[in-house]
């Protein structure tokens, strides 16, 4: 997944910057809600950090962006996450985006993509750190606005709907379930550096 992700952002990068790209560069809060049934549910509480973006848009309002994210967040109930504490996530994104500017000022933005995730967590018995990845795939919108009198930079809010699939197999259907697959709603909040922008 995380050569996939790779490949792809580099093809992307490359093309793109051929086509008379709108490069930008942001940083963000961060915060992921894990949802539904599943041990990130019950066992953890919501993850909070910060991450980046670079994203590209083209001339019919395509484009694509990566992103990074980190995430800290605390155990909440040890019968269902084990014997670990001080979980952290780190996310890597590649996606899709179309670029809707309904004013001068406001953007409206539909993403689609792929994430490579993993959740490391210290270990209360031993020195070793314990680390589960996962694959994901993702739905996301973005709102943004662009200052009047200093385009260059932009501020938006990002919903995103994580459907994460981690690489842990059980043999019992339902533990497989619980333990392997999770929804998280990721919400970023913002600001944007548009780098050919006067």
């Amino acid at each position: 997944m995380k050569r996939f992700l790779l490949s792809t952002a580099l093809f992307c990068f490359a093309f793109f910057s051929s086509q008379g790209v709108q490069p930008s560069l942001g940083i963000n809060a961060v915060t992921f809600l894990p949802m539904g049934d599943n041990f990130l549910k019950d066992g953890l509480k919501n993850f909070v950090g910060v991450g980046l973006t670079y994203q590209t848009v083209f001339k019919r309002n395509m484009g694509f962006g990566i992103e990074l994210n980190r995430a800290f967040s605390e155990v909440k109930d040890r019968s269902v996450y084990g014997d670990l504490e001080k979980p952290r996530l780190t996310n890597i994104s590649a996606y899709f985006i179309y670029k809707y500017p309904f004013t001068e000022a406001f953007s409206l933005q539909g993403q689609i993509g792929g994430s490579f995730m993993a959740i490391t967590s210290q270990s209360r018995y031993t020195k070793d750190d314990f680390t589960e990845q996962a694959g994901a795939f993702f739905l996301g919108t973005e709102l943004s606005y662009k200052f009047p009198k200093l385009k260059k930079l932009e501020i938006f809010a990002s919903p995103k709907l994580y459907f994460y699939d981690s690489f842990v197999e059980f043999r019992d259907k339902g533990l497989d379930k619980y333990y392997s697959k999770a929804q998280l709603l990721n919400i970023n909040v913002g600001i944007r550096l548009n780098l050919n922008e006067k």
